[in-house]
């Protein structure tokens, strides 16, 4: 008997958090209201959503009940050769939506992919065809026929006693087909339409006939991207104003008024925002339930970023990201207007466009990203260590991420900015670069080389500075001329006791960059570490330039 997991828990806010589940069959899960069979529902994706809605007892009931999106994806996710029986229960908003999504290339109704989709809904069955017939705008199906045919005669010459009708039959038109497809799949199709929806018929042959194929295209894709627009899907163009310039620090939250969309009237996007999961500040405002209205909102901005990145509305794993980033920098924004206060961020959350919200937190991201743009181009860049330039690569990343340095509790990773105290470190690492800056070009006697004199494999800066400072140890300008590898020796003898670094040696080497400049003492760590792993092991003392990290001669 099929099982079916429930959930236990009530659901929280437009997300369903689950940590107990059991097993009910079929049966029970057909004794259950729409709205708890839809709760379930909606927590599924792919082949586990599908099989849940074709076997339920009122699946006819459920399917309509669901946004479009969610079909879309759930289609897309099995392909639509396997969801044949979930596009016979579909409505027709919802198969709108998928040839309004899937069957377009720009500004251009595809032909091939027009076609297998008319050959899809064929094998809908003769009932769902005439609602379709019925219920579809008729521009849409005008358009998709006029891809694949042409009308060299029509109903007119009934009435023309020299017209030569041998060839018409029983057909009202004479038509001119693309191609042998279209012939057999749009023969199948009219046969049927013109049976038993014939008003419907002449209305749409005589729109076939009424314009050329271009501006009526035109006039189409333009009905198709209102239609669209009520879903925040929206032209690239106009989505990219998502990323437009906004001071932080001159925001004011609140001015929002009701959120009136057109789409409030669609079915519930709850299972569009599952795909990811918020954190933090915004996590406890989800978590406290929103309405129907917000729930829209929310979804209306994750389709606008996806619209602005260009993201394929049918990819599961970029729905996900996109999502999460929204999350994420909605609770930037949350956190950086309102700090630890949930109730203040809550009244922030519900007087203020989510848009705007998005916009802020994205702009404290892109302050980060230009101060790191600023280091790239910096005599320091070519030289830094691997975890500086890590740290600086992954700012430069889409979306900005943070590289977090190994502690000794914790290993190093890669993660996203999503509150305020990771922005406090982001921020920490950036002044950390710009003290190093400064040391490197302007506080230290030497100079790094100019960057269009080095090689691939340049030394970096702990390796400039270990250098110089062995140097001065071997009573040498503090400068990075290359060690002899006999300098190696010495070296050891001078700064370890048995078979680590002398305390007082690393007291004198961070001495100076706490003269200096204290935040400074990570890189003297990251020296000191460098300087004990390089000379640990007396082995080393016979190796090449290529492989030491001291800079040393070339012999």
């Amino acid at each position: 008997m099929t099982k079916i997991n429930l959930p236990t828990e009530r659901q929280v806010g437009h997300l369903t958090l689950l940590r107990k589940n059991r097993e009910i069959s079929l049966p029970e899960f057909d004794v259950l209201t729409s709205s708890e069979q839809l709760n379930i529902i909606r927590q599924r994706q792919g082949k586990e959503k599908y099989d849940l809605l074709i076997n339920a007892k009122n699946a006819a009931k459920l399917v309509p009940q669901l946004h479009p999106q969610e079909i879309y994806l759930t289609i897309n996710e099995l392909g639509p050769n396997d969801s044949k029986e979930l596009l016979v229960l579909a409505s027709p908003e919802q198969i709108t939506l998928l040839l309004d999504l899937d069957c377009w290339e720009n500004d251009s109704l595809s032909q091939t992919i027009s076609l297998r989709w008319l050959e899809l809904l064929l094998g809908t069955g003769e009932e769902k065809i005439r609602q379709l017939i019925r219920e579809l705008d008729p521009e849409i199906m005008a358009l998709f026929l006029k891809k694949h045919l042409t009308i060299t005669r029509g109903i007119e010459v009934f009435f023309d006693d020299d017209a030569d009708d041998a060839k018409r039959l029983e057909a009202l038109y004479d038509i001119d087909y693309a191609s042998e497809d279209a012939a057999k799949i749009i023969g199948a199709l009219s046969k049927i339409w013109q049976e038993q929806e014939q008003e419907s018929y002449l209305l749409v042959m005589e729109m076939i006939r009424s314009e050329s194929l271009s501006v009526f295209e035109e006039e189409v894709y333009q009905v198709r991207n209102n239609r669209l627009h009520d879903l925040g899907i929206i032209p690239q163009y106009e989505a990219r104003s998502l990323y437009a310039y906004l001071d932080p620090d001159n925001f004011s939250p609140g001015g929002k008024t009701d959120f009136l969309l057109d789409a409030d009237s669609l079915q519930s996007p709850k299972a569009l925002l599952a795909f990811a999961e918020p954190h933090n500040m915004l996590a406890s405002i989800l978590g406290a339930g929103v309405s129907h209205e917000t729930v829209c909102e929310l979804v209306f901005l994750v389709n606008r970023k996806m619209s602005a990145d260009a993201i394929d509305f049918s990819a599961a794993n970029q729905i996900h990201e996109a999502l999460q980033t929204t999350y994420d920098t909605l609770n930037l924004a949350l956190e950086f207007l309102a700090g630890t206060d949930e109730e203040k961020a809550e009244e922030i959350f519900n007087s203020t466009y989510l848009v705007r919200l998005y916009q802020l937190g994205h702009n404290l991201l892109q302050q980060r990203l230009a101060k790191a743009k600023t280091i790239v181009s910096s005599a320091i860049y070519p030289y830094l260590d691997y975890p500086e330039l890590l740290f600086v690569d992954s700012l430069l990343q889409t979306p900005v991420c943070f590289y977090r340095t190994a502690s000794d509790d914790e290993p190093s990773d890669l993660q996203p900015i999503r509150s305020i105290r990771d922005l406090e470190l982001v921020d920490l690492r950036l002044e950390q670069l710009t003290a190093l800056e400064e040391l490197f070009t302007s506080t230290i006697p030497f100079r790094l080389p100019a960057i269009e004199e080095t090689q691939s494999d340049n030394p970096s800066l702990s390796q400039f500075f270990i250098t110089a400072v062995a140097n001065q140890l071997l009573e040498r300008d503090f400068n990075v001329d290359p060690l002899d590898s006999s300098d190696l020796a010495l070296l050891k003898v001078k700064t370890f006791l048995g078979d680590q670094l002398d305390p007082e040696f690393c007291i004198q080497f961070q001495h100076f960059f706490q003269h200096k400049r204290q935040i400074l003492l990570f890189f003297a760590k990251f020296c000191l570490d460098l300087w004990e792993d390089s000379l640990l092991d007396t082995e080393s003392f016979n190796t090449t330039p290529q492989t030491s990290a001291f800079i040393l001669k070339d012999n």
